[in-house]
């Protein structure tokens, strides 16, 4: 039986990159996002809201989940460039970039709780950050704070959900298309960005893992040149 999984931040980016990925080997996958997917079953939903987070839970139905795979995320604006200044950094910034990037994918997980429990090997996946990581924190102080939460999410949920294999991704820039122009156009050091693929197949071997064996965090980083 095909597996089912369902991908957040499946427009653009890594989710777009995995969605894509994951349905060629596979993979039955609904593709969740604001603004249109064309990869997968797309939910066209704000999962910082309640009514996204339902929407969600609506659209996948009663049968199993077997892994939720939360790869949207959000940061300051001109975060990681030299136009960031905490001190100029709105409020409103700080409360999105907490909300997406943490708040989001608790609350989604224990909406979704129903559906994984029935899968023979749940999993989550989360979207962290090489900027969450001790001793490794960005200037960007909501996006920092929300990837480092995240990790104490995960370890939380690790003992409240004993069932459910609980691993947090760790990269540093990875190669999408906004990344690279990023590169190009000077607003990020020279740098050999983490490849799509390699990201890819780290994503295959953690869903092909038992939840029998713990994969708390897999950290990838870029090559500074």
């Amino acid at each position: 039986m095909r597996q089912r999984l369902l991908v957040v931040g499946g427009s653009r980016g890594i989710g777009a990159a995995a969605c894509e990925f994951l349905i060629e080997h596979g993979y039955d996958v609904f593709s969740v996002s604001r603004t249109l997917s064309r990869h997968g079953q797309w939910i066209q939903a704000d999962v910082t809201t309640d009514e996204g987070i339902d929407r969600v839970v609506e659209a996948v139905g009663e049968s199993a989940v077997d892994a939720l795979l939360y790869l949207g995320g959000a940061w300051e604006k001109g975060a990681f460039t030299r136009d960031y200044g905490f001190t100029t950094s709105s409020r409103e910034d700080a409360r999105s970039v907490l909300a997406v990037n943490l708040v989001a994918p608790i609350l989604l997980t224990q909406a979704l709780l129903p559906v994984l429990l029935k899968a023979d090997n749940p999993r989550v996946i989360l979207m962290g950050s090489t900027s969450g990581l001790d001793g490794q924190a960005s200037p960007e102080v909501a996006y920092t704070a929300s990837k480092s939460g995240l990790r104490g999410a995960a370890q939380a949920l690790r003992v409240s959900l004993p069932a459910v294999g609980v691993t947090v991704l760790n990269p540093g820039n990875v190669a999408t298309p906004e990344v690279e122009l990023d590169i190009v156009e000077g607003r990020f050091e020279d740098q050999v960005p983490i490849p799509l693929g390699d990201v890819m197949a780290t994503l295959k071997f953690v869903l092909s893992v038992s939840v029998n064996t713990t994969l708390d965090e897999i950290n990838l980083t870029q090559r500074i040149l």
